[in-house]
């Protein structure tokens, strides 16, 4: 059953009261017995009886947060009682039964006690111990680190008062519990990290990603601890277990993704990634089939074949390249000088990760299911039309004639910007150093929108488009000086396309069907076995899906082609395909703060950014 994850979850809670015979506990809280019976109801009558908000027992009802609000309300109704111990919080918190048990069938020994008088010193260290495990399970390791020191600087309470470790235990799982409901079905706040839908949206730009217009999608693995995305940062941890599941389901909205809306999702090609463990997050790079590309073509390089025979032979050049990954080793990507200087980069495996678990990224929705797209010297067109433009949008240009350092000094990798170049680009271009590239001459290459092409022009003419013509990889593969083994979508030999002309292409929407050969099994390969989860081979024979040979296939689900507005420097669906409806997290709305390269504190605060909407 695709849903017994999320059927086991509900049952959980509805049977819980029942299995932990609340029928024999709650006429002792004042409470009718029957009201065990009634699912959810009967959590709503603890809360009341326990003076707790009863508005908690709504909670209960949302995947993601409900496994949290459970054990809040098992202590609870535990506590109620009189029992702190460590060892019954632990149980209360994640098998409470064993402790209900033992309040239902010793009235004599558990009665209803009073609220804990924190002026009273036994009292406050009978719970004391508990409480630190409270702590621990709201933020674990963060909370006490936070607390602790307090305690020891003898902060002091107000008579009646919680104690320290009580009430910030409290503070952070309920802020915790509050704040993964708006995130999961309200808003989510996003942080630009790269320049890829410059200069629509900045990097150090913070914005809100509400969920409501498309329907928040429910969560795919609830078990997951609300702050971190999917996993604790340099701990190469994961932040969340796969023991419950869902199926892609998402809550109604009043419309899905159009045309032209600025959207966050999570990274399609991001299902599979290379474990770097000095990464905050683990990753060496996102697109792990495209790495894996590209250590098959340097293992070919080191062997000294020719073009034709690694293409005939690249799945074997793949297997070699994936020993290399399982050895914990990267020949073909190196980041870092001590990874240039030791001939590989260090990795602690590969890293495979859900849907609702995968990179969140943002660009611009350019085309919906059912529509072709195809690119000409740059310009998108969208069903033989030019596409929308956004006021924003930027290419890459060569100034020629002005030579990059790096190729300067191309013979050394001591090569640096001056200041003056700096404040020279920022003057004259409004771009920083960080955003100029080179041509395949040398010449620096400076991303500009046309408004910006037209007013700088007539002072340097000597601007020209940087255009990538068809067959451009290709030729760079056949000259020896790749950029990537086949970066561009399809990423197979059979198709010439680049960044700046592309296609046509079909976006798929569900219920279409597709003829699949040789010619298209590669546009269509990932959206049968990764997104829809079918088992595909190709033999002599033929094509085999399921086991059932095949010359067609019917797409289940809607697709979507999205681009950043920065289109010469942005990884997006002209890299890695499309991008279907299930890993659709919602609609960028507005920029609440923005900061320049100096961070707030430094001063270099957007002030005209702030509270931007996004178009």
């Amino acid at each position: 059953m695709e849903y017994l994850g999320l059927i086991i979850g509900y049952l959980i809670i509805i049977l819980t009261p029942i299995i932990g015979l609340w029928h024999k506990i709650l006429p002792r809280i004042d409470k009718p017995a029957w009201a065990a019976f009634i699912p959810f109801y009967n959590y709503f009558v603890v809360l009341r009886a326990c003076k707790q908000p009863w508005y908690w027992a709504i909670f209960l009802l949302m995947p993601g947060i409900q496994i949290y609000m459970w054990a809040c309300i098992n202590i609870t109704l535990i506590r109620k009682f009189g029992e702190f111990g460590v060892k019954e919080t632990i149980l209360g918190i994640l098998f409470p039964f064993p402790v209900f048990w033992r309040v239902a069938m010793d009235t004599e020994k558990y009665q209803p006690v009073p609220p804990t008088n924190w002026d009273i010193v036994k009292q406050v260290n009978a719970r004391t111990p508990s409480d630190h495990v409270a702590l621990f399970f709201a933020l674990p390791v963060v909370g006490h680190a936070i607390v602790y020191p307090m305690s020891l600087l003898g902060v002091k309470r107000k008579p009646g008062k919680k104690s320290i470790f009580k009430e910030w235990g409290d503070a952070f799982l309920f802020a915790l519990i509050a704040a993964s409901a708006i995130r999961t079905y309200v808003f989510e706040p996003y942080t630009i990290p790269t320049g890829s839908m410059e200069k629509t949206l900045m990097v150090g730009d913070f914005l809100f990603v509400e969920k409501v217009t498309y329907g928040p999608r429910v969560p795919m693995t609830p078990f997951s601890f609300p702050v971190f995305h999917n996993s604790f940062p340099y701990l190469n941890v994961k932040s969340y277990s796969e023991i419950q599941t869902i199926p892609y389901t998402r809550v109604p909205g009043f419309r899905f993704v159009e045309r032209n809306d600025v959207t966050v999702f999570n990274f399609p090609a991001g299902d599979t990634a290379l474990n770097d463990p000095r990464m905050p997050y683990g990753l060496v790079g996102h697109t792990y089939e495209q790495i894996l590309r590209d250590e098959a073509y340097y293992i070919f390089k080191k062997d000294g074949k020719s073009l034709a025979y690694f293409e005939e032979n690249i799945e074997d050049y793949k297997k070699r390249a994936r020993i290399n990954f399982e050895n914990g080793k990267v020949y073909s990507a190196l980041p870092a000088p001590e990874d240039e200087a030791r001939g590989y980069t260090i990795i602690h495996g590969v890293l495979d990760r859900p849907v609702d678990k995968r990179e969140n990224y943002i660009k611009r929705c350019v085309a919906i299911p059912g529509d072709v797209i195809e690119i000409k010297d740059k310009e998108l067109y969208l069903n033989g039309q030019l596409a929308h433009q956004p006021e924003n949008m930027q290419y890459k240009y060569s100034f020629t004639g002005y030579l990059h350092p790096a190729f300067v000094s191309r013979r050394t990798s001591n090569w640096t910007w001056t200041q003056g170049q700096a404040s020279y680009f920022k003057e004259h271009f409004d771009v920083g150093l960080n955003e100029l590239g080179a041509d395949d001459s040398g010449f620096v290459t400076i991303p500009l929108s046309k408004k910006k092409l037209e007013e700088v022009l007539p002072k340097f003419p000597q601007i020209k488009p940087f255009i990538k013509e068809r067959g451009y990889n290709r030729k760079k593969l056949e000259q020896g000086y790749p950029q990537g083994y086949l970066p561009i979508f399809p990423n197979d030999v059979q198709y010439d396309w680049t960044e700046d002309n592309f296609g046509p292409l079909e976006i798929p929407y569900k219920g279409m069907e597709v003829a699949l050969n040789h010619k298209t099994l590669p546009i269509y390969r990932r959206i049968i076995t990764a997104y829809e989860k079918h088992t595909l081979q190709e033999t002599d024979e033929g094509i085999f899906i399921d086991g059932k040979k095949v010359d067609s296939y019917t797409i289940e689900m809607d697709y979507y082609w999205l681009m950043g507005d920065n289109r010469n420097n942005s990884a997006d669906s002209r890299f890695w395909g499309f991008v279907p409806e299930d890993h659709i997290v919602g609609r960028a709305a507005f920029i609440w703060m923005s900061s320049g390269p100096k961070g707030m504190f430094g001063g270099d605060v957007r002030w005209n950014r702030i509270f931007k909407g996004i178009e």
